[in-house]
């Protein structure tokens, strides 16, 4: 027997002692120790722990209400008091019965839950200190643990949070005075395990405390007796009962221990018991008209309209039915299911209608859903109040969840993270795009100020104009000298009115705004100069020149010359002060002592003398020859490959327009597009120039849509397609040339929407050429859609399966005549549209995470770190060995190649590698691209023109080039 077939029997066996039977028969046996331990401790209630502690307590002994005390509250390091689990229904138990019994289960290699040992004294010294600051007296608020579980130092870090905690309840609004008034003494844990023999019942008649005994109904030892024992063999229950409950499980007991295929008899007894989740435990929450319970039914007396969650039943006009498992895979589903909740219930809430919110178990899907519906629909008063645009905070969550735990005793809500981080994706959505019309608004302020600003010193300037125009009509026409005086006086006075009058709107000077060409501005100056002359000599009798002197420099102005008029009156011509009779230009008395260090660069740069054609050809341009030594050159040869390529590829550009990892780009031509987790889809135009001084530039538009995150994008000719978590497709029309991030008019709605998956969409491909698109999803399916505007209406083609094998990336060929899929098993086929059934297939050892393709070779990233290169239409591996890129723990998540031989890979470690495939050995360039984030590093690499784009869990999209 060799080590694979010993690997496949131990599995097997190890898979057959984890059976529902082994499992129901362990908590069979748990069970009777729970029972025994009731026996002993009569006088308390035995309430269940939520979510495994219900099936270890016999419904005939459990009291009616439960609790849930959650074991991350309490892991190391990551203690915390949770207002959302509160449990402040538990305190009239105490008072009414002075203790209460809570019963739990551990996995295997602990004697307690960490809900035991941690979360419970955390919570117990918590409302002790809350209670203690309140009646200003007395009272044990010390933090209990039990001593050969937590360690005294892990004692100790924990009590120094207990203040903190406490402080933070008393703040939050729930009534600890109004809870805690029947309370004698303080609260504290006791706890008994499989290892305690209870012979004597223990009494707590004259203790100090009120105990809350924490029983863990585990055992850490071997107590099977005709079966093999599981330990905590209730948590996970989702993962193995199917649709058995707590309930039913106690209610067909006998039935179930009687025959070991357990799985025909789970069915049997479901379908007898058909009503077995039954109905009843309705409970409206605050003041509201929003009711949460068990009913589960269509239309329920006394309420307008229902929402049920779980068993898919038919809606109607005033019931909702939303198809939400109540597990962990729910918390995929609660991203489509809230939006649809809120779409119908607004009419009922705008009319005060009587709404109930129902579920299988009444603690879990129904609380989330009626949780979203409170923080969307109503103030702090309970009041109706469609918050579209407030600030949909932490704390309005909280508050809302308050009103349901205290309403509702049985809230569970394992979910409220989901619907929480929902309602806050939200809110980081609205509060974006508030920010961008913010910043819009002030920048379009700026603009119309800009253009006030201009439109005055134009008006000004042509106010000045017109008076020196009528000023020269006069001269020419001969007027006498009074009335040229007249004119010059009025010119005088509005130059000086138009200066005062653009310092007063801009605070400077016109020759600091007025930013025309280089040519315009010069002459201005010099336009202005010889105005200012002309009237100082008209005010102070000063002969005036003939007119056909007065036009000359209007003409030399155009020809780039000037004329001066010198202290004697005379009138001197030339190339702006450059003397006729001199080859070199003096720069001496060009430049006014009142001009700016720029000014005076401008008007040296654009007067030097300029070199003809004729001169260029008769004068070469000769360049020094710059001498290498030998010593230098030796240097420079003995460098290695990678020292040389690594001076050559370099980071020139940062593109930075989302909020979270960036998980997929998509190049065609000069145009990006790239998705993240932050549900955006942002097109960039990369033959932009990037901003002044800086390397980043804005995003052509942002396109929006996705309810959860978008993991993936292909670009077309006119539309770009973005799968997401939300289980869907969309595309969206590219923006045209005149369009900027600012406009966002094309990327407010999606054009289209592919609906059909059931679960994530990991990877898109799109083939123009004959209009189809390619989408793999985690729910093990590869769905053809056509792009056709034509089958809008039905857009799906066809739908491939490859067993239990989930796709998780797609390639087309250019032509759209193959498919290429890879799959989590390591498996890639390669299909022909013609002939799907047929593919050619090779198998890379491992999951593959992208697949990138040049002509007939496939690149294949697996996450073993290998990058494997395929020949498509046989199958065979081009390298034998393929491309160690990444050593463990690390793992290929991005590749590409291109037609040079090259291929660019992006590891979970941050680093960026060019390869040259045909020396696989070793890379040609390694950059640390991007910072890791959650063990993620690269998301995504392509080539782009002139360079390499990388995309990483920073948030950051880089372009390296040579």
């Amino acid at each position: 027997m060799d080590n694979n077939d010993i690997y496949l029997v131990s599995e097997k066996l190890r898979q057959e002692s984890r059976s529902m039977y082994n499992r129901l028969r362990s908590i069979d046996a748990d069970a009777q120790f729970v029972t025994h331990v009731s026996e002993m401790l009569t006088e308390y209630p035995v309430i269940a722990n939520e979510r495994c502690g219900v099936w270890y307590v016999d419904p005939q002994l459990a009291h009616s209400d439960t609790v849930y005390f959650k074991s991350t509250d309490g892991h190391t390091n990551n203690w915390k008091f949770s207002l959302r689990r509160a449990n402040t229904h538990i305190f009239p138990i105490l008072a009414q019965y002075n203790g209460c019994i809570l019963v739990d289960s551990t996995r295997k290699g602990k004697r307690m839950p960490d809900s035991f040992s941690r979360t419970i004294p955390i919570w117990c010294a918590v409302w002790n200190t809350a209670v203690k600051i309140l009646r200003n007296t007395e009272w044990d608020c010390k933090l209990y643990t039990p001593p050969r579980v937590v360690s005294e130092s892990e004692n100790s870090h924990m009590s120094k949070l207990v203040p903190v905690f406490a402080d933070m309840l008393l703040k939050s609004g729930i009534d600890v005075r109004e809870l805690t008034k029947e309370m004698k003494k303080p609260v504290r844990p006791i706890w008994i395990t499989r290892d305690h023999r209870l012979t004597i019942p223990p009494d707590f008649t004259d203790a100090e405390f009120c105990p809350i005994v924490c029983v863990s109904a585990s055992s850490t030892q071997d107590c099977s007796d005709g079966f093999m024992y599981v330990q905590g063999a209730a948590d996970d229950h989702e993962l193995w009962a199917g649709k058995l409950t707590p309930q039913l499980f106690w209610k067909y007991k006998e039935q179930l221990l009687g025959n070991k295929n357990t799985m025909e008899i789970v069915d049997q007894v479901v379908n007898i018991d058909q009503d077995v989740q039954g109905s009843g435990g309705v409970s409206f929450i605050r003041n509201t008209n929003v009711a949460v319970g068990r009913q589960m039914a269509t239309s329920v007396p006394g309420f307008d309209a229902v929402i049920s969650c779980g068993e898919r039943m038919d809606s109607s006009e005033k019931h909702l039915c939303l198809s939400i498992h109540d597990s962990k895979k729910g918390q995929t589903e609660m991203a489509t299911a809230i939006p649809l909740a809120l779409q119908f219930v607004e009419p009922f809430m705008r009319n005060d209608s009587r709404i109930l919110v129902c579920c299988a178990q009444g603690t879990n899907l129904s609380v989330s859903i009626a949780l979203a519906i409170l923080t969307k629909y109503t103030d702090d008063n309970g009041q109706f109040q469609v918050n579209e645009r407030n600030m949909i905070t932490k704390q309005m969550i909280q508050n809302r969840l308050l009103w349901i735990t205290t309403s509702h005793a049985k809230a569970r809500g394992s979910l409220f993270e989901r619907a929480l981080g929902l309602m806050q994706n939200e809110w980081r959505r609205m509060e974006h795009e508030r920010m961008e019309w913010e910043v819009e608004r002030i920048r379009l302020k700026a603009k119309i100020s800009a253009s006030e600003k201009r439109i005055a010193q134009l008006s000004t300037l042509y106010t000045v104009s017109q008076k020196h125009v009528a000023m020269l009509e006069t001269m020419l026409k001969g007027g006498t000298k009074g009335e040229v005086k007249h004119v010059a006086s009025e010119v005088k006075q509005a130059a000086n009115e138009a200066r005062q009058a653009v310092k007063e709107v801009s605070g400077i000077g016109v020759a600091d705004i007025v930013e025309v060409t280089r040519g315009t501005r010069e002459r201005g100056r010099k336009l202005l100069e010889q105005c200012m002359e002309e009237i100082e000599a008209l005010t102070n009798g000063v002969d005036l020149q003939p007119p056909e002197i007065m036009a000359a420099p209007l003409e030399s102005l155009r020809r780039g010359e000037f004329s001066s008029v010198n202290s004697k009156g005379d009138t001197s011509s030339g190339s702006l002060g450059v003397p006729k009779d001199t080859d070199e230009p003096q720069l001496n008395g060009i430049i006014e002592s009142d001009r700016s260090a720029s000014d005076s660069l401008l008007l040296v740069s654009a007067h030097m003398p300029k070199r003809t054609s004729d001169d260029e050809e008769s004068q070469p341009e000769q360049r020094p020859i710059r001498r290498i030594s030998e010593q230098r050159r030796r240097r420079r040869m003995s460098l290695t490959v990678d020292e040389v390529d690594n001076a050559q590829w370099h980071e020139t550009r940062v593109l930075a327009g989302h909020m979270d990892c960036v998980r997929a780009i998509s190049v065609q031509n000069d145009l990006m597009a790239s998705a993240a987790d932050d549900g955006l889809v942002v097109i960039w135009d990369l033959a932009q120039k990037p901003r002044a001084r800086a390397r980043d530039m804005a995003p052509k538009s942002i396109c929006r849509g996705h309810l959860a995150a978008a993991t993936s994008v292909v670009l077309g000719a006119d539309c770009v397609y973005a799968g997401g978590l939300d289980s869907t497709v969309r595309a969206w029309t590219l923006p045209t040339d005149s369009t900027s991030a600012s406009d966002d008019v094309t990327g407010v709605f999606p054009a289209r929407e592919f609906v059909g998956h059931t679960d994530a969409v990991w990877s898109v491909a799109l083939a123009p050429r004959v209009s189809l698109l390619a989408s793999a999803s985690a729910d093990a399916t590869c769905r053809i859609w056509s792009t056709d505007s034509r089958m809008s209406s039905t857009p799906l083609c066809a739908t491939w399966t490859s067993g239990k094998q989930v796709p998780t990336c797609v390639s087309f060929t250019d032509d759209g005549a193959r498919l290429t899929i890879g799959y989590d098993s390591g498996t890639v086929d390669v299909r022909d549209m013609a002939a799907a059934n047929n593919p050619v297939m090779f198998d890379c050892g491992s999951r593959i995470t992208q697949i990138a393709r040049y002509d007939n070779v496939y690149a294949v990233a697996c996450v073993s770190g290998v990058v494997h290169l395929c020949d498509s239409r046989t199958g065979a591996s081009v390298l034998s060995t393929g491309i160690s890129a990444y050593p463990k723990p690390h793992v290929v998540t991005a590749v590409d190649i291109s037609s040079n031989s090259s291929v660019v890979t992006g590891g979970s470690d941050g680093v960026v590698k060019w390869w040259d495939w045909r020396r696989p050995l070793t890379s040609v360039c390694e950059i640390r691209a991007h910072k890791q984030k959650a063990d993620e590093g690269v998301c995504a690499v392509a080539y782009a023109a002139g360079g390499v784009l990388s995309a990483g869990a920073d948030s950051l999209i880089k372009l390296f080039q040579q």
